[in-house]
């Protein structure tokens, strides 16, 4: 004798789900949904663009400012030209402060022959009878060397990150005072409103 099978209980198909822009359309359409309310929306939206605008402006600012930096140091390079110098003295600081520069003497001989001597700014770890590059302008005479990739891309980003922090926080600022201004007005609408219904709520009108 053979028992039936039991009958596969019917599976429940769960019902199509709304999109995003349905259910903003029907946050839209809800009659529960205050001015104030359509305004914060607006303010999220405004302050999201803020904040990309602020970023992107950064970005290209930060980028400016680096091929600005890199053209102003391809000019100095084009101006001066280096020589390899020998260290007579080890580098020393000519002041205990902090951050004070090493300084040493160094000989370098030039194109035409000529022997020079002059004390200048170099590493702290070179020694005596070390070689160095030393940057020289049109008269022979030690020049500070133009900045490197590294110094320029190093300010570009520090001025970019500055810009977009204060940007940032003036966007912030904006949308925060303007939600405040928002809320105590729905305080104030809020109060109104209980003024009128209130009464009648609590029988006491």
């Amino acid at each position: 004798m053979t028992t039936p099978s039991a009958t596969p209980a019917p599976q429940h198909e769960p019902g199509p789900r709304g999109s995003r822009l349905a259910t903003a359309l029907t946050r839209r359409h809800n009659p529960l949904r205050r001015r104030s309310d359509v305004r914060r929306g607006r303010l999220r939206v405004l302050l999201t663009l803020a904040l990309l605008v602020a970023g992107v402006l950064s970005a290209l600012l930060s980028l400016g400012i680096y091929q600005h930096e890199r053209a102003v140091a391809e000019r100095q390079a084009a101006a001066l030209h280096q020589v390899r110098a020998t260290v007579l003295t080890d580098a020393a600081q000519p002041t205990p402060s902090a951050g004070a520069d090493f300084r040493s003497d160094v000989r370098w001989t030039d194109s035409w022959g000529t022997v020079h001597q002059a004390r200048v700014s170099i590493s702290g770890t070179a020694t005596a009878g070390s070689s160095v590059t030393l940057w020289l302008d049109s008269s022979d005479r030690p020049a500070m060397a133009p900045p490197g990739p590294a110094n320029s891309l190093g300010k570009s980003l520090f001025i970019g990150m500055l810009v977009l922090v204060a940007a940032d926080s003036t966007a912030l600022a904006a949308s925060g005072l303007a939600r405040a201004r928002l809320d105590r007005a729905d305080l104030r609408a809020w109060g109104q409103e209980w003024q009128q219904v209130g009464p009648l709520w609590t029988g006491r009108g």
